[in-house]
């Protein structure tokens, strides 16, 4: 059966009953299925011809049929991702070094062994090779017509030899960060701790789901289901190793080390571990500790012989990502609250001797999912919004027409019509006298289930004549997201044993947390307000500490025994939980005392 893809160019052969979905995913095309491809979310409409009829269907929903044309682009895909990290000042000692070797030095004196001269030229600590490493050695100790012995080490043990006539041999190594959403890749030369290149794109997962819980009652269904998302990773990371090397010149076979940061679920699924224990209450992982594979362990484009290394999770649903900006964080015994804003919500609060961490579901409207006309930080989506001498303003990214908004477009919405008076401070849109008396009382409206919604652009103002509308629903949702928000700051720091007050420094990690207007966040209640205490954004935290494990031994050590002075808090528990959340639905710059 034939499809085709016109704006792509392209065509393609799919079986008979394929989901537009599945065919979007296989060309590298996943389309937002938040609700876990069970036609409920929308967010996954797409335009298509079938039998000379344009129309628009949900691709999670509807099979493809032969000849159908399907109007998807790379553009619609692309999502404003952010990339830029705090890393000016990363220090530099990698774990996996080259020593290059002159043939004329092996010399082995009488009845002495070859390892033994290796260990004397090397000036660090040689463990035992594996025996397959040692096998090669001896294959290649007395090789001819060689100048140079290149000898790779990975902390202590040395993974490779390489004959060569070359005087240096390059190695590289790559740090990613696996969002829920996006995957962030960054190639450095481990031989001078040059960042070459960077790259990122939409983790395939999302194909599956566009939250966890989706993802991890995909892969519990079936061993089948778990090793197709476990490849949608592996593809994923493929195409960035492959897209990093072919940018910078280099060959992914000179690539000896990769690391990897993400949430816990993203650490299973990367594994190939079966998730749904994580999904149930007690809300059990596999193992925290950093765990260390090969290359040839994983389909992944690198030298086989390289090291493929899963940073250390914390507890729950805190993972790798919260560890890696944990460890990025200074070491100066400032007192700090931390929170981390992407798909998953993680906070934590202390210093370098000690740190509580804890997670909340603050659900998906942050990210822009789940709202009437919310969507990914993609081209069309509305990132900002004010308000002028009456006139609201807004900004989208692309420059072009708005289609809806991402999350720092929903938070500054909320704002502006909090602080403009179009919704009270329990989320409730205006009405009676308050609703008569407002310059812009016909912006609201009604749907069709009796649902109020107020216009931040008229169809008057949209170059494509269409209404972009905040519902009733929609408030609700910030309300409860920016509630799960705050009440885990206020508890976590209540368990640590300190006051808002007691706090240096509030961090703000993450995507979102980038983009966000911090002043709008506090103004309704999203953020915490401590007189005196600045707020800091420290771009994408994640991917600073995983560059920092990559490139320094010292600060791989320290991230390795993080979790030891680190205490995991269910929030769910504390039974002060409902009271201070159901405090926290209500907008307003709530000071944390």
């Amino acid at each position: 059966m034939r499809v085709l893809f016109p704006l792509l160019e392209e065509e393609i052969e799919v079986s008979q009953d394929s989901l537009i979905s599945d065919v979007c995913a296989s060309i590298g095309l996943p389309l937002n299925l938040v609700c876990g491809g069970k036609g409920r979310c929308k967010k996954c409409l797409v335009n298509i011809k079938e039998n000379g009829e344009m129309k628009e269907v949900l691709a999670c929903q509807y099979s493809v049929s032969d000849g159908m044309e399907i109007y998807a682009s790379r553009e619609q895909a692309a999502s404003q991702i952010l990339e830029t990290s705090s890393n000016s000042d990363l220090p530099f000692d990698p774990i996996v070094k080259c020593y290059s070797l002159n043939y004329t030095d092996l010399v082995t004196p009488m009845c002495t062994y070859d390892l033994d001269v290796l260990r004397k030229l090397i000036p660090q600590t040689l463990d035992t090779p594996d025996y397959s490493v040692l096998k090669h050695f001896s294959e290649v100790y007395f090789l001819e017509g060689y100048e140079k012995l290149h000898v790779i080490v990975s902390g202590n043990r040395i993974i490779d030899f390489i004959p060569s006539n070359e005087t240096e041999k390059p190695i590289y190594g790559i740090a990613f960060d696996i969002g829920t959403t996006s995957v962030v890749g960054y190639l450095y030369d481990i031989t001078s701790g040059c960042l070459l290149n960077q790259h990122s794109m939409l983790n395939k997962q999302i194909a599956f789901g566009g939250d966890v819980i989706s993802r991890i009652d995909y892969a519990g269904e079936s061993p089948e289901s778990l090793h197709k998302i476990y490849e949608a990773i592996m593809e994923t990371l493929t195409e960035i190793i492959t897209q990093v090397c072919k940018k910078a010149s280099v060959d992914t076979n000179d690539i000896y080390q990769t690391v990897y940061c993400g949430n816990s679920t993203m650490a299973h699924l990367f594994l190939e571990l079966n998730p749904k224990h994580l999904g149930l209450a007690p809300f059990l992982g596999f193992c925290k500790d950093a765990i260390s594979l090969k290359g040839m362990d994983t389909p992944l484009p690198i030298n086989p012989k390289g090291t493929v290394t899963f940073m250390p999770l914390l507890g729950g649903f805190v993972g790798a990502d919260t560890t890696a900006v944990l460890l990025g964080l200074p070491r100066d015994k400032k007192m700090r609250l931390m929170i981390d804003l992407g798909t998953n919500g993680e906070i934590a609060v202390g210093n370098c001797d000690k740190f509580y961490v804890a997670s909340t579901a603050c659900g998906p409207a942050l990210e822009g999912a789940g709202l009437t006309m919310g969507m990914r930080g993609t081209t069309g989506a509305i990132e900002k919004v004010g308000c002028e001498n009456g006139k609201i303003t807004y900004s989208v990214i692309g420059k072009t027409a708005p289609q809806g908004f991402c999350g720092s477009g929903i938070v500054d919405a909320i704002a502006m019509l909090f602080r403009e008076g179009l919704i009270a401070k329990r989320g409730n849109f205006i009405k009676g006298d308050a609703l008569d008396a407002h310059p812009m009382k016909n912006r609201f409206g009604v749907d069709e289930n009796n649902q109020r919604y107020f216009k931040i652009v008229t169809a008057s103002e949209h170059p494509e004549g269409k209404d972009i509308i905040i519902t009733q629903k929609d408030v609700r949702a910030v309300q409860l997201a920016k509630a799960a928000i705050y009440t885990g700051c206020c508890l976590l720091s209540e368990n640590y044993g300190i006051k808002g007050s007691d706090l240096e420094e509030i961090v703000i990690a993450g995507a979102f947390g980038n983009y966000i207007d911090v002043h709008n966040a506090q103004f309704i209640g999203l953020l915490p307000k401590i007189e005196g205490v600045p707020v800091r954004s420290i771009g994408n935290g994640a991917g600073t500490g995983a560059q920092l494990y990559l490139l320094s031994k010292k600060e791989a050590d320290i991230c390795n025994a993080i979790p030891t002075i680190t205490t995991h808090i269910e929030l769910a528990t504390d039974p002060k939980f409902v009271e201070t959340y159901m405090m926290n639905t209500m907008f307003g710059d709530n000071v944390m005392i």
